[in-house]
């Protein structure tokens, strides 16, 4: 029954919203899908140091590695002309697409963290010109009921807004420190790949 009244409430909360709630609702549903899959895409897999006492053995026997960094080692040490200008290219390669891509989904999630609160203040705009509606139609109640109304569509679109936003904006910041993360273990690796490959040279 409670669930049910809080529903009710949500459902009350929307539709004295206005139609800028819907907009509201379209870009959370998108800052969250893509900031969840992002935090998936980053978190998933060993690309860490937990393991970096492992590495000079992997590096010396690439089939026995584990994970991400498994398939950085086979990828930047495969063929049999190896130099140091070669893994050095895999590895650009390898920052290509892994570092861009989480680049590029950050670019998406930050375009959406402040496109919430400015779709929030459109709503705040419509809110104050009911309000205006409201004055201008004189005293009574339905002057008076013309005013709530566009208070509560003024203050909830900015509500739902900053409400949208804030989670948003702390998914981002937990992407962009991992990503950085990533490409330091990236330099790292490799860093270890041709201190031990090429160790004469």
């Amino acid at each position: 029954m409670l669930i049910l009244l809080n529903l009710q409430e949500v459902v009350d909360i929307f539709t004295d919203g206005g139609t800028v709630m819907m907009a509201l609702g379209v870009v959370a549903f998108l800052l969250y899908t893509t900031a969840t899959a992002s935090l998936y895409f980053v978190f998933r897999g060993n690309l860490n140091q937990k393991q970096g006492g492992q590495w000079t053995d992997w590096i010396h026997d690439p089939e026995t590695a584990e994970g991400r960094v498994g398939e950085v080692i086979r990828y930047a040490i495969h063929g049999k002309k190896l130099s140091i200008k070669r893994v050095q290219r895999r590895f650009d390669e390898m920052r290509e697409i892994l570092i861009a891509s989480i680049d590029r989904r950050l670019i998406i999630i930050t375009t959406l963290v402040a496109a919430a609160p400015m779709t929030g203040l459109l709503g705040t705009v419509g809110g104050m010109l009911d309000m205006f509606d409201g004055l201008a139609a004189g005293g009574g109640k339905q002057s008076m009921g013309l005013i709530a109304a566009g208070m509560k569509k003024a203050l909830f679109t900015t509500l739902t807004g900053l409400v949208i936003a804030l989670p948003g904006m702390f998914m981002s910041l937990l992407i962009r420190e991992r990503r950085n993360r990533i490409n330091g273990v990236l330099a790292q690796l490799q860093s270890s790949i041709i201190i031990t490959k090429f160790r004469k040279v």
